[in-house]
């Protein structure tokens, strides 16, 4: 898609839409914990955009890693208010098929972890469970624990299990609660991972099919509270087109839960994980 096309995708969205900014009354503030600003984004949207983004959906913060780490850092240095840095493996696109194998890959996490600003290493992707044993991840799972960061991957069930084997003080963000894992299967990693949360980006339409929220996703939400963040997931320049409707059909979800466990997965869990309260409402 040519910039042009997204730009005015954009403007529709923002005229169209009514403001949802964190002051609007009984509107729930967000905490993106789920955002890339990646290289294939920055010639259609340039960061002043990007902030208007999302103030415009009321995203007050946001998690964001990129490939390369550059987008992530061009966003940081202009609003360390608002963006919460994440550090993702992948130096380019090809790395995600492998870089669980790479030495030259632990070595730049390990040299760009010094800098200290980081709140987490991911989003990165395991396969395979075999993939969670390499040397490098075996070593980065070391390095979380040093700095007392998470990782945020994106895995079905059993990666995860054999990455908690490894260290009793891992904490682990699952993105999108696993992608295709059911509501019975996330409820039994909560029940059995204490330092376990779990993404709800890419779920929407598992979580409310067709608006409606679903009874077991309901239930498991309620059972954890504590335990879920929000997050949308820019993966692709074409969904910071879609970034404002992204987030109502989450807000759709959301504001059918119990006012208290609506603002915990909006906000209040991720602000807990990450220490960063500025913002938000007490």
């Amino acid at each position: 898609m040519k910039l042009p096309q997204f730009r005015f995708l954009t403007a529709i969205l923002v005229g169209c839409l009514s403001p949802v900014g964190a002051k609007a009354d009984g509107v729930l503030p967000l905490f993106d914990t789920h955002v890339h600003y990646s290289q294939p984004a920055w010639q259609f949207f340039k960061t002043g955009e990007i902030f208007d983004l999302l103030k415009k959906a009321g995203v007050v913060k946001a998690l964001v890693s990129s490939t390369p780490d550059d987008g992530t850092l061009k966003l940081y240095n202009l609003r360390k208010d608002v963006i919460v840095p994440s550090l993702r493996p992948y130096r380019e696109g090809s790395d995600s098929s492998n870089w669980f194998a790479q030495q030259a890959t632990l070595d730049y996490l390990t040299a760009r972890l010094k800098k200290g600003i980081y709140k987490a290493v991911g989003e990165f992707h395991l396969f395979e469970p075999r993939s969670a044993l390499t040397p490098q991840v075996k070593e980065l799972v070391q390095l979380a624990v040093k700095y007392d960061i998470y990782l945020q991957i994106h895995s079905d069930a059993l990666p995860i299990a054999v990455l908690f084997e490894q260290h009793p003080k891992l904490k682990i963000i699952w993105a999108h609660a696993g992608m295709s894992e059911p509501a019975e299967t996330v409820e039994k990693m909560l029940d059995r991972y204490k330092n376990l949360w779990t993404g709800v980006s890419f779920r929407a339409g598992d979580i409310a099919p067709g608006g409606t929220l679903d009874k077991a996703w309901r239930d498991v939400i309620l059972k954890h509270s504590d335990r879920f963040v929000y997050g949308t997931d820019t993966y692709v320049t074409g969904r910071w087109g879609d970034y404002l409707t992204l987030v109502e059909e989450h807000r759709n979800w959301i504001n059918q839960l119990p006012r208290e466990v609506a603002e915990k997965v909006a906000f209040r869990n991720a602000v807990r994980l990450f220490g960063i309260k500025a913002g938000f409402p007490d």
